[in-house]
């Protein structure tokens, strides 16, 4: 039922499965209504299910189906849908990527009218269709019969209004835009439009100037407000709208024994300036005593009125041609994009960015085999099915269709080098979603020699230049790690971003730092090309916006290339060369664009990833809902952009510890991503882990497990075993197990993610690095320190070599070598690892008030254990200080440095100050967390033990007993330490 979302249904069933399922489906807004049949008569109380939706009870199969029968009779008549434009913002915008139904009508009937795919039989081949869809039906086979013998091209229109089968099936496909049967349709729909356009000028010659005309139909309360929100707007009526000139009878099409509270009588009062209406089809049948007026789905009027009253709602209309404006709007500049693209393939096109993925796909595949077509049309159509199926994550068949494309391309002169390079890089797309990195790499090099080869300008070579030395030094990141460049048509499509909010601490955030590479490892390969921050420096510097505004069609690609740069600088943690990036590829497109544009959209998109880094969240959530604004616009009924920009808000919110605003994004995302894919598809996986990754730091982590495992199955039928996304989730599902206290099914996780990087990853060193660390954690919890310590020593030597510059990587790798000097009572040397952490983090961290002053608390809690009390509380008071300047991002954090200096008032024999600690602490717990937790336990144990040093003996026992019971409630999987309390 959660697939359909643009039909109604019909519900028919038997009283026994009604009584158990009716609470359940009522509510369901693709139910139109509800029939019970009850053959056995098997029940005489009703009462039970006297809903809205339930039209009634049936013991008698006759009276069913008659019933049935008008009800959809009463559907064709006033199931009405319809869609809303902003033709003011639109018409001074580059509509080149936009999506709207107004555009789907407008190019449908163009492409109907011109039809350059239809074939000699398509007439025949309906009739077949229709002859077996029908087999049952023997009134229906009458029907289609005489249809076959009868019928000729001019009469369409009268078997339309006949309202037969070909009245349902056209009224239905043109409103869920259904391309299969608008393809088997295709004759009968060419007929009719040709009708309408014969019709018109018929009604134009009569020398009438002007139309008033009604008609009534039922609507729901919610559409009457998109009727009232819209009000100045375009509106389009998604089908051919039938009305008459007689008021009186319009009004009697609403009076209608209708048991659905929810719905509403209107009147449509539609006015029509004769005079000046182009290339819109109205007709009127001037010999009906009662005016029948019909508008073919291209008419489109502008919402001048909506007035409501207890008994019905006036809505007033004017007919517009503002649509046809809009229309050659949007080809024009999808034109400037992709220069004389037929309006058969841009329709195609059109459908792709729409989110109509099957359509597209269909559509483009009828146009494949239905004509001759020539090499660019052709060109055009394989790389387009290539898109779609791109789009569909069906990436062995999309590598089918850019390879076929490109094969052409090769053999064609002159070549199109826009088109070479976007094959070519999408080929590259496919490749690194493949983790095939090399071979992406490869793909995108080859894309920028066509740009390098045929362009002759002195700063374009410069730039490529600059380019290839940039590459040369970043290939083995792309080899590495699947980054994917955004194209020049704008299409992004990654799957890594969900790996930014793993539940560890940023320190072992792999991604955000697994860019980074030594100058010694690429000493060779850089030869006597530029330094690194060279590069940066001559690629970031240089004024593009100048050198665009005289190479404009080079441009977009130009700010692609920027922003693919800005987005490998803020994976290096380079924030401040990352957003001086984003933001010139911003006024690139902007100057480009002159307005609102997707381009725009990602470009602020990918600005709030980098504030938000920077853990400066109130602007990343800025930019991130500018970016949602544009991509509301242009795709107001949702889209993966829309999708994806709210798991960013969402992982804006999880940064502020919003755990309920930001699951509430997550789960939004993930209902759009499930409009368009299937619940286990891979665009669902970082909706997925952001769930599971909230779950797991709440301490819900049997349900974290549960969303992992999803995400895990999911990755097995996308990637290979050794893909570098199922890796870091098997190290999510060690750690989650970790924090569970089942040490051993940890360390089969890890292991297995370890087994997989030596395998396939062998010389990655920060990954292997953080795995070791995983490793080494379980083992210090299962009391093996020297294992424990083998392992974060490897991998803080596998990081020097790797960063030996220094990195915030490191920071893990100390604190866990200094915990088990710590553990092992070896305080010096544990005083030597914290401190050198804190110098590292505070060098390339320190807005990271989190880990500063983590390391700070471990450095206080060693000097606690050295007796040096006044210096602890020193370090122990700084944490804390830092951590409340940012109060509502760290309260877990925060009651650990209260719990901390707690436990050195103790140390002192200070009890009412560590009763006060203690008793904050509890508070922001109880808060915070979902109760029961390990960490609230431990809290009331030890305001128990601050009781009971003040011998407040009854009260000790009391805080004692809370915290068993917590543990008891957590002892399922009985690794919980008891014997502290008892």
């Amino acid at each position: 039922m959660e697939s359909i979302h643009s039909e109604k249904v019909l519900l028919i069933s038997s009283i026994s499965d009604m009584t158990r399922i009716l609470s359940q489906i009522e509510n369901l807004s693709q139910i139109d209504s509800i029939f019970i049949f009850d053959w056995q008569q098997q029940s005489h109380d009703h009462s039970s299910f006297e809903y809205s939706k339930v039209i009634g009870i049936f013991d008698d199969f006759d009276m069913l189906s008659v019933s049935i029968e008008k009800q959809i009779e009463f559907l064709n008549e006033h199931f009405q849908t319809f869609s809303f434009f902003d033709q003011n913002e639109h018409l001074i915008k580059d509509l080149s990527k936009h999506t709207s139904d107004l555009l789907w009508y407008q190019l449908y009937h163009d492409v109907l009218c011109q039809s350059t795919y239809m074939t000699e039989d398509a007439l025949q081949t309906m009739i077949h269709e229709y002859r077996s869809s029908y087999r049952e039906n023997s009134k229906a086979i009458e029907t289609i019969e005489n249809f076959a013998r009868e019928y000729r091209s001019e009469d369409a229109l009268q078997w339309y209004l006949k309202k037969t089968f070909l009245y349902r099936m056209t009224n239905k496909a043109l409103k869920v835009k259904n391309i299969d049967q608008l393809h088997v349709l295709r004759c009968f729909m060419k007929d009719l439009t040709q009708c309408f356009i014969r019709e018109h000028r018929k009604l134009i010659e009569t020398g009438k100037e002007k139309l008033i005309v009604y008609r009534g139909m039922k609507l729901s309360r919610d559409q009457i407000g998109k009727f009232t929100e819209n009000l100045g707007q375009l509106i389009s009526t998604n089908g051919i709208l039938i009305t008459t000139s007689d008021r009186l009878t319009a009004l009697n099409q609403v009076i209608f024994n209708q048991k659905n509270a929810n719905l509403c009588s209107i009147l449509l009062k539609i006015e029509c300036d004769l005079l000046h209406i182009n290339g819109v089809d109205i007709i009127a049948d001037l010999e009906e005593e009662y005016q029948m007026i019909l508008f073919n789905s291209n008419a489109t009027f502008r919402l001048v009125d909506v007035k409501m009253n207890e008994e019905i709602t006036l809505i007033q209309l004017i007919l517009s041609n503002e649509s046809q404006i809009i229309k050659e709007k949007y080809i024009n500049d999808s034109r400037r994009r992709i220069a004389n693209i037929s309006l058969d393939i841009l329709f195609g096109q059109l459908m792709c960015d729409m989110g109509l993925w099957n359509e597209s796909q269909h559509y483009l595949e009828y146009l494949f085999n239905s004509s001759q077509l020539n090499n660019e049309d052709l060109i055009r159509i394989e790389y387009s099915l290539g898109d779609v199926y791109q789009w569909k994550a069906e990436w062995y068949d999309a590598r089918k269709y850019y390879d076929r494309a490109y094969a052409i391309i090769k053999n064609v002169q002159p070549k199109n080098i826009k088109e070479s390079v976007y094959v070519l890089w999408n080929i590259g797309n496919i490749a690194c979603e493949e983790g095939k990195y090399e071979e992406a790499y490869d793909y995108y090099r080859r894309a920028l020699a066509f740009l390098k080869s045929n362009n002759t300008s002195k700063t374009t070579r410069r730039v490529l230049l600059l380019h290839d030395q940039f590459n040369s030094i970043l290939s083995h990141i792309y080899r590495r790690f699947g980054l994917i460049f955004s194209n020049i048509s704008g299409f992004v499509q990654s799957t890594s971003v969900w790996f930014r909010t793993r539940v560890w601490s940023k320190f072992d955030n792999l991604l955000r730092r697994k860019q980074e590479t030594t100058n010694i490892e690429f000493v060779s390969e850089l030869s006597n090309k530029m330094k690194v921050d060279e590069i940066y420096r001559e690629v970031l510097d240089y004024d593009w916006q100048q050198w665009c505004l005289a190479n404009m069609n080079s441009s977009v690609l130009i700010g692609a290339i920027l922003r693919s740069i800005g987005r490998i600088l803020n994976e290096q943690c380079r924030y401040k060369e990352a957003l001086l990036a984003h933001q010139q590829a911003l006024t690139i497109f902007e100057q480009f664009y002159q307005s609102s544009h997707i381009e725009i959209a990602l470009s602020l998109y990918y600005i709030g990833t980098v504030f938000n880094c920077q853990e400066k969240h109130e602007e990343a959530l800025d930019f991130c809902e500018q970016a949602m604004s544009i991509f509301k616009r242009y795709y107001p009924n949702g889209h993966l952009y829309n999708a994806q920009n709210l798991n960013s808000i969402g992982h804006v919110f999880y940064s502020q510890i919003k755990d309920n605003d930001s699951e509430n994004k997550y789960q939004q995302a993930l209902a759009m991503m499930r409009k368009y894919y299937s619940s286990g598809h891979i665009s669902t996986i970082e909706s997925l882990v952001g769930i599971g990754n909230i779950r797991c730091r709440q301490g819900r982590y049997d349900e974290a497990l549960i969303f992992y495992q999803q995400v895990l199955n999911i990755l097995k039928k996308y990637h290979s075993s050794g893909h570098m996304s199922t890796i870091i989730l098997l190290n999510n599902i060690g750690y989650t197990k970790k924090q569970e206290g089942k040490y051993d099914e940890s360390l089969e996780f890890h292991r297995r993610a370890l087994d997989m990087q030596q395998k396939y990853y062998s010389s990655y060193y920060a990954a292997l690095a953080n795995t070791f660390n995983n490793i080494g954690n379980v083992l210090e919890c299962t009391f093996k320190y020297n294992e424990a310590l083998d392992y974060f020593k490897q991998a803080f030597n596998m990081q020097m070599n790797y960063y030996p510059s220094g990195d915030s990587s490191m920071v893990a790798s100390l604190n866990n070598i200094g915990n088990v000097f710590f553990y092992q009572k070896q305080y010096n040397d544990a005083l030597s690892n914290y401190q050198q952490a804190l110098t590292i983090c505070q060098t390339h961290v320190p807005y990271a008030s989190n880990s500063v002053a983590f390391c700070m608390n471990n450095i206080g809690i060693t000097l606690c254990e050295q007796q040096k009390y006044a210096e602890a509380l020193e370090y122990h008071q700084k944490a804390l200080d830092t951590l409340e300047n940012n109060f509502s991002l760290y309260q877990t954090s925060i009651t650990n440095s209260l719990s901390y200096i707690g436990d050195l008032m103790i140390e002192e024999k200070k009890y009412s100050e560590a009763l006060d600690y203690y008793q904050k602490a509890l508070t922001l717990l109880e808060n915070y967390l979902a109760s029961p937790h390990i960490n609230i336990a431990d809290i009331l144990n030890r305001i128990g033990n601050v009781l009971y040093h003040q011998r407040k003996y009854d009260e000790a026992i009391e805080f004692y007993r809370r915290s068993l019971s917590i543990r008891e409630q957590l002892n399922s999987i009985g690794s919980i330490d008891m014997a502290t309390v008892l």
